[in-house]
């Protein structure tokens, strides 16, 4: 049995790193993917490539071996970087619900003020602070270190000591994940209420002739109330969904035993929330590119390359390609012919 979750969870582990390592490929090698939304989607890609590739992976010999097999100021750079990384990702995704809310109610405004150098700005403040709050366990204070904890298969602070130490709890609970959960749920909120209200107006694409029954003709706006309100919810239920899976679980955890002491939840129990923390590498990459539209499009066509046959002749899409096909070929046999010819 742990021999399956191992290698499920390499599994998972591996498509999340490859999952991550395109999207970031497929937006820095683009320049029309190098959007401002999308530049802070590269933070947070950058962000869970990094917690696949140097936490989960001890982690999950760590389960396999049922001890920690690497030396103590390893133990204490993999428990700063599981809270750096958890910290940072978790802002990434906050400013991201913000900017898609501004950008949404503002486009005009939004993409004349802020532009790749604010992006910039704000990912060197969000690491910073990040590096802020994962950085107090490393001074040892009075029993707050990272230690290896066997229930978390890795190496994490204590959350039952009490004293002062609550406030530390706190403010931890609250940027990695409560802050994030309320921002989203409110930003999120309001992008509905705006994509709602902008799509009731009427516009020139939006109008539709009826005709009444005095024979009378009258335009209309024309809505898919029901199939918008529908994509919508589906959205912000991936997005909340995926969020509140992977970290709701472990920040519950947490909270209950600041309340009480280490060991109140089984091993078994503790050992699956935290390998749900996780998942949230390889749910937010599928989650933010396959409800990207661009991003999206720019996947299926990279896969349609890949997978078609290369000796397979597209046909034109128009007359003007058609006569364009006609023309190349005609040069090219009559090249053909000339070289033949004089040989």
């Amino acid at each position: 049995m742990k021999m399956v979750a191992v290698a499920l969870f390499s599994i998972l582990d591996a498509v999340a790193a490859l999952s991550n390592f395109a999207v970031l490929c497929l937006i820095l090698t683009r320049t029309s993917m190098r959007t401002v939304s999308n530049l802070f989607l590269v933070g947070l890609t950058l962000t869970q490539l990094f917690m696949t590739a140097l936490v989960i992976p001890f982690s999950i010999v760590t389960f396999s071996q049922q001890s920690w097999q690497f030396s103590d100021g390893f133990c204490q750079f993999q428990g700063f970087l599981t809270i750096f990384l958890s910290i940072s990702s978790a802002t990434f995704i906050s400013v991201i619900s913000v900017d898609r809310f501004f950008s949404l109610a503002n486009p005009m405004s939004h993409a004349a003020n802020i532009t790749a150098r604010h992006v910039l700005f704000a990912s060197i403040f969000n690491w910073l602070h990040s590096l802020f709050w994962a950085a107090f366990p490393l001074f040892g204070l009075e029993g707050l270190k990272y230690n290896y904890v066997p229930a978390k298969n890795g190496c994490r602070f204590r959350w039952d000591l009490k004293g002062s130490y609550f406030i530390y709890y706190y403010f931890v609970a609250m940027e990695s994940f409560l802050l994030t959960f309320f921002t989203m749920c409110l930003m999120y909120f309001k992008s509905f209420q705006t994509a709602r209200k902008s799509a009731l107006q009427v516009r020139p694409g939006n109008i539709q002739i009826q005709v009444l029954q005095n024979g009378e003709f009258t335009s209309v706006a024309q809505t898919n109330n029901n199939f918008q309100s529908l994509k919508a919810n589906l959205t912000l239920t991936l997005i909340i969904g995926s969020f509140m899976i992977s970290r709701g679980p472990l920040a519950i955890f947490n909270i209950v035993t600041s309340f009480t002491s280490e060991g109140y939840f089984s091993t078994l129990t503790e050992t699956i929330v935290s390998f749900m923390l996780f998942l949230g590498p390889l749910f937010d990459a599928l989650v933010y590119v396959f409800l990207n539209r661009k991003l999206r499009k720019e996947v299926f066509l990279i896969l349609r390359k890949c997978f078609k046959k290369i000796d397979e002749e597209e046909e034109p899409k128009d007359i003007v390609d058609y006569l364009r096909t006609l023309t190349d070929n005609y040069v090219s046999k009559r090249n053909s012919s000339t070289d033949i010819e004089e040989h």
